[in-house]
């Protein structure tokens, strides 16, 4: 394998452990206040060594994944209490320390679909590293994780099927590259990486881990469905059942153990891991598959993981790794000086926002149906205005001229507002990488926020100019066409700002759609293209009706001037309820869409900052 930076033949590696690991979390009902997910769990992980985690559904190993990574934290909250030590090398870290040299590989990849493999790593190393060596990081990683025959292929949407990019191995694969693009990292937590890929694939990802350790990374992983050609690669084992263990040890003492201690005669054909697994799974034990000797009648009852944690916490072994894992009292924190420095930390916020920026438009230009989708939205809808109000001006009954020409403004104007609806999904979309590159420190919230608003700007002003100019040379406006595309152009931008903060604030795209509907229905039929005159306790809602501002000034440009043949500008806007009637009345409705532009993107930082993020306040509040 090539050399890779931090990681060299023969390296010693960090002594990796993790004491008294509990874990409750408190719930609603009132029988059971508290349920515990794990229970003192502790081990130890020599430096360049791998410890596989076994265990059924629900004993607790994707817990004890984030606990250890730090991704949970070893605290209280009003929803789970945490407790326990991570220990690393002999000193105690705090989450955040151990972020810094650690790296979480979670069972779902996350990914920019339309990036190929080459280019998520070599923006992740734009983000990570100086720009000298981001080169040769990425190619050492690339020749290291065996990537070379995908480097230019994109990552596809298996839900996608015209995005169909990378295998299930490969995409597993480029994950840990992306954890190992930072040279500080030095111990690498796995939650079931071997999950959804077929044997081979599963034995290729476990064969690159193994190559890692014996260059000197830890390595922790889970596993849900073991193989002894898979196990022959670990070190270390340890199973959990209800969150307790019940086998914790050298891989080559788990045999003994099982003959020894829990009176198991393995039979030839079956894997000594799924023995035990299979003790722990009352659905298959029950049907005497099974044959633990210290259970009766080599079957198993609900109560199974509690007896066999019982009787392992009374071996020999498990007195002797209790000993092992134990953290010395007084333990010394790790000092300030001793901490790796965060590489994110190594780019100016404008250089983080230019790759940012970088990184936006390419995913968005690899994305043409949307691109092309806005676009033809914006000529399609003007060229059904532009037919519907063909001259408007040119009708054989004055009344139905101006009726015509208004009810043109205001859908135009309108149709401005809900042009930019896609980037209502943006954030839901995009929230999953957006926290998992948060949490790394890649970058701070505002880089990114501004970075993703900025790439969307473009599109929204060629569609308002495109729509505006159809409408404007089909229809035979009157009003100045400098003036009605300003216009337009402020529609779009504000109903963008607008429908991002929708998509900010919920949780899907479904809980967002309701929220769009109701706030933008209400804002349509509240301005005077709709109704004339409102209830008296709803005309604060008028006055901040964004579509109403904006068609009352496409009403006012076009009308301020009218041909005398169709009556005074007075006459118009007192017989439509038009509430902009003068200059004045202008730049205040200019003023009041300027303030929402900027109360929304507020709003809409705010919550991508701090909604739905799974940390704490305090840790949001400070990046």
């Amino acid at each position: 394998m090539p050399k890779l930076v931090g990681l060299e033949e023969g390296s010693v590696g960090r002594c990796f452990q993790f004491s008294d690991i509990g874990y409750k979390v408190k719930t609603h009902d009132k029988e059971v206040p508290e349920k515990t997910i794990l229970r003192g769990v502790s081990g130890k992980i020599e430096g360049g060594n791998m410890m596989c985690v076994l265990g059924p559904s629900g004993s607790g190993k994707t817990s004890l994944i984030h606990i250890v990574s730090g991704h949970i934290k070893t605290t209280s909250s009003q929803s789970h209490v945490v407790g326990g030590q991570v220990v690393v090398d002999g000193k105690v870290l705090n989450s955040s320390q151990f972020q810094r040299i650690s790296g979480l590989v979670t069972q779902e990849d996350v990914f920019n679909s339309s990036l190929t493999v080459g280019e998520t790593l070599n923006f992740a190393a734009a983000l990570k590293l100086p720009r000298g060596s981001r080169r040769e990081r990425v190619d050492a990683l690339i020749a290291s994780l065996q990537l070379e025959k995908c480097r230019d292929t994109y990552i596809g949407d298996d839900a996608n099927p015209y995005l169909k990019g990378v295998s299930g191995g490969e995409k597993r694969r480029t994950a840990i590259a992306m954890e190992l693009v930072d040279p500080n990292i030095q111990v690498l937590v796995l939650d079931e990486p071997t999950s959804g890929l077929d044997a081979a694939a599963a034995q290729n990802v476990i064969n690159v881990l193994r190559d890692l350790s014996n260059r000197g990374m830890t390595v922790m992983a889970t596993l849900h469905q073991p193989r002894s050609s898979i196990m022959v690669k670990f070190d270390q084992l340890m199973v959990l059942s209800e969150g307790s263990m019940v086998f914790s040890g050298p891989r080559g003492a788990y045999g003994a153990y099982l003959e020894a201690d829990l009176k198991c005669s393995v039979p030839i054909h079956e894997s000594p891991y799924d023995v035990l697994l299979d003790a722990l799974n009352p659905a298959i034990a029950k049907d005497g598959v099974a044959p633990i000797g210290v259970l009766s009648n080599g079957s198993s009852d609900d109560g199974a993981g509690q007896k066999l944690a019982e009787l392992y916490a009374a071996s020999e072994l498990g007195r002797t790794t209790a000993r092992e894992t134990m953290v010395p009292a007084g333990a010394p924190p790790l000092s300030a000086a001793e901490e790796p420095a965060q590489m994110g930390g190594l780019l100016t916020w404008a250089n983080q926002f230019k790759v940012l920026l970088h990184r936006t438009f390419l995913v968005k230009l690899r994305d043409p149906i949307c691109l092309a989708t806005q676009i033809s939205s914006a000529v399609l809808m003007g060229l059904i205005f532009g037919m519907l109000y063909w001259d408007t001006y040119d009708k054989s009954t004055v009344s139905f001229a101006v009726m015509d020409t208004q009810m043109c403004i205001v859908m135009v104007t309108l149709m401005a507002v809900w042009l930019p609806y896609d980037v209502t999904l943006t954030f839901p979309m995009e929230r999953k990488i957006f926290l998992r590159e948060r949490k790394a420190g890649l970058y701070p919230t505002s880089a990114f926020y501004l970075a993703r608003i900025t790439a969307d700007v473009p599109a929204h002003i060629l569609s308002a100019i495109l729509m505006a100019l159809i409408v404007h040379g089909m229809s035979g406006l009157n009003c100045n066409l400098g003036a009605f595309l300003l216009i337009n152009i402020y529609a779009i931008l504000i109903g963008a700002s607008i429908l991002q903060v929708i998509g900010a604030m919920s949780r899907t795209f479904e809980e967002a759609n309701i929220y769009m509907m109701i706030i933008l229905m209400m804002s349509m039929m509240l301005g005077t293209g709709f109704v004339r005159e409102v209830p008296t306790f709803l005309q604060w809602a008028r006055d901040i009706s964004v579509m109403g501002v904006v068609a009352d000034m496409g009403m006012y440009l076009e009308f301020r001037d009218v041909p005398a043949k169709y009556g005074t500008a007075a006459e118009i806007f007192e017989e439509y309820g038009v509430l902009i009637t003068s200059e004045a009345d202008l730049w205040g409705g200019v003023g009041m869409l300027f303030w929402t532009l900027v109360v929304c993107r507020i709003l809409c930082y705010l919550f991508v900052k701090f909604l739905y993020t799974g940390r704490t306040f305090a840790e949001d509040l400070r990046d």
